[in-house]
């Protein structure tokens, strides 16, 4: 039996995931991870971290990217909420700077597969505990990124929306460039 499904593919190698839940009467088995199914969808990398981030309602966290060491991740809501976000930075990609945005929820059952070359981030729509994996490692001295505060990504209408009133964001990703200037 399948254990993962393309829900949808956004982009080029952009795609939403859905693990099979399998229950009975002791409870719910859902395989988180497995190289073998996913790269059966076309997911190919290899993943070297694993990334667990607590967030409090209203925080912003990105939209981050590494030039010289991209990553590809895999995102998954654990607990709470979130509006992921990212942005396409391939130059040679059909949806170049385009902006995808998906909620993430606890027991959804999502893994949002974001390729190598994406700017990506999210905004935790309340307290929310998230597990991402991506495919290289951190290097502080790379890391670069988008400014969620880009009209293009329309943070007032999610924040709006979802009856945030206060944002939590740290200066360093106040002071990222914006879409149109990157």
């Amino acid at each position: 039996m399948e254990k993962f499904v393309l829900e949808k593919e956004l982009a080029k190698d952009l795609k939403l995931i859905r693990m099979k839940s399998f229950k009975d009467m002791r409870g719910e088995y859902i395989k988180s991870y497995s190289e073998r199914d996913l790269f059966s969808l076309g997911i190919n990398n290899k993943f070297l971290e694993d990334n667990y981030l607590i967030s409090k309602k209203g925080s912003i966290r990105g939209l981050h990217y590494q030039r010289d060491n991209p990553e590809a991740k895999l995102i998954r809501c654990l607990e709470g909420s979130i509006m992921d976000i990212v942005v396409d930075l391939r130059k040679n990609s059909d949806t170049y700077k385009n902006v995808f945005k998906i909620k993430l929820s606890r027991g959804d059952n999502l893994i949002f597969s974001v390729p190598e070359g994406f700017a990506h981030g999210f905004i935790s729509l309340t307290d929310s505990t998230v597990l991402y994996k991506s495919s290289n490692y951190y290097f502080p001295e790379d890391q670069h990124g988008v400014s969620i505060f880009s009209s293009e990504i329309g943070l007032d209408k999610v924040l709006e929306k979802e009856k945030i009133e206060n944002i939590i964001v740290t200066e360093k990703d106040k002071s990222h460039a914006k879409i149109r200037d990157i």
